[in-house]
């Protein structure tokens, strides 16, 4: 039963990778066919058959005797080896006035054999058929002329002259086609296989939701670092006015789908996170923030990384005051928000790094910065630390709901499975998945 499962789960898989298999597929027989009718020049053959007598006479009509033929037991093969000796090649050049070396010409020149036969079987190749035929003939009369002249013996006698061929025996055009189409069926087969078992990285949307069996809110194309280097993250976050971006259009999508299902819920916190660092959450959570105030959603971000806080940075605010003041007593709500240049946007950073993050963002007083946040702002989008730590599922059980950030470069699927069941365990809902850092061509239309 176990053994069938595993034959159905290779055939889903082959289905699912069917237009890479297609494609490659298609490609190698492409190639297959280019090299055959454009790359690969014809190569003719050309034989001739040669008889040895089992009994030799010499050019006088003397019958050898028996222990004559004893020392020449071997003929045959003799023969054979003498056929490409520098001695018959070299007068076999002169004859023709060939442009031909002897090396080629031995590269080219084939002889069989068959112990239980005393027929010789000379075969010469060349890309000009005329030139096969001609080679083949020419080497069986100067062999014969030759034998005559050193062994002083008679006994070689041509049974068939070569002729020209009309038909190339190499390439094999349907061969090397058939080839081309199973190397690069099998090539894309192990690939798909490679990509599902061993390569545990995402790369699709289709891979993200089959793995997880969570929606993938949106895309978020894969953008180049700038290289102004006092503006590390200029180049991923949004501009006010920016519409037609891949980058902005991802955001607004990314933002609508959460908009429909905190529809009428009113006030609504919402954490971002990933399994690990520099998987993009901080970005996608500032963006989403942007995007919801540029739809003229009241709304404040809140970096509640209290590790490695990127807030300050991300919208170039002071660091001093923020949720770690307000958590330890030192602050009220109205001494950390700062106002930003984007209407309806407002900022809380993480403030002066704590020695317990995880005790602060777990006690009643994040509950209470949560409640007095909900009366001013509709939606709170939290910046959490990543889950190689406690700190965000001290947050889970806190916020109404929760996206995370799946990196198609970076991100594991053991490791983001991992931590998708972390948070089903606190019981968080979770709205979905953010695939980060697609490549253009992976992007396709989201659904929810």
């Amino acid at each position: 039963m176990e053994q069938s499962f595993s034959y159905q789960t290779i055939i889903k898989e082959i289905r699912n990778g069917s237009k890479t298999i297609v494609f490659t597929t298609f490609f190698t027989t492409i190639i297959g066919i280019v090299i055959s009718f454009f790359l690969l020049s014809p190569v003719y053959e050309s034989k001739t058959d040669l008889l040895v007598n089992g009994t030799i006479v010499k050019q006088n009509g003397e019958e050898l005797s028996l222990s004559d033929v004893e020392i020449n037991i071997r003929l045959i093969e003799t023969y054979s080896i003498m056929i490409k000796s520098d001695r018959i090649l070299d007068k076999v050049l002169d004859k023709l006035e060939s442009d031909l070396d002897k090396e080629q010409l031995i590269k080219q020149t084939r002889v069989l054999t068959n112990e239980n036969s005393q027929i010789i079987t000379i075969i010469v190749e060349s890309l000009d058929s005329e030139e096969a035929a001609e080679l083949a003939n020419t080497i069986a009369t100067t062999f014969k002329e030759e034998v005559k002249k050193v062994m002083d013996v008679d006994n070689v006698h041509v049974l068939s002259s070569a002729e020209q061929s009309d038909s190339p025996v190499r390439p094999n055009k349907a061969i090397n086609i058939l080839v081309s189409m199973v190397i690069g069926f099998i090539l894309s087969v192990t690939w798909v296989l490679y990509r599902k078992h061993f390569d545990m990285k995402f790369i699709s949307i289709h891979e993200v939701e089959d793995a997880l069996s969570l929606p993938v809110l949106s895309g978020i194309p894969y953008s180049k670092p700038s290289t102004k280097k006092d503006s590390v993250y200029s180049h991923n976050l949004l501009k006010k006015g920016e519409v037609h971006s891949p980058l902005a259009e991802a955001y607004r999508s990314l933002r609508t789908i959460i908009q429909y299902k905190t529809k009428g819920n009113g006030a609504y916190s919402l954490m971002v996170t990933s399994k690990h660092p520099n998987e993009g959450k901080s970005l996608t959570s500032a963006n989403l923030a942007i995007v919801m105030a540029l739809d003229n959603k009241k709304t404040v971000y809140v970096d509640c990384d209290l590790r490695r806080p990127d807030g300050h940075f991300l919208f170039g605010v002071g660091s001093r005051k923020g949720v770690t003041s307000y958590l330890e007593g030192y602050s009220d709500l109205k001494d950390i928000v700062t106002e930003t240049h984007i209407p309806n946007l407002s900022v809380i950073v993480a403030g002066i790094i704590p020695p317990n993050p995880s005790e602060l963002l777990s006690s009643a007083k994040m509950d209470q910065l949560l409640h007095e946040l909900k009366k001013e702002y509709e939606y709170i989008i939290i910046d959490s630390s990543p889950m190689v730590v406690s700190d965000s599922l001290a947050l889970a059980d806190k916020v109404d709901g929760c996206i995370f950030v799946v990196n198609a470069k970076r991100s594991k699927r053991d490791d983001v499975t991992e931590g998708i069941q972390q948070l089903q365990n606190v019981r968080t809902d979770i709205l979905g998945i953010v695939l980060n850092e697609i490549a253009h061509s992976k992007k396709v239309h989201y659904y929810y």
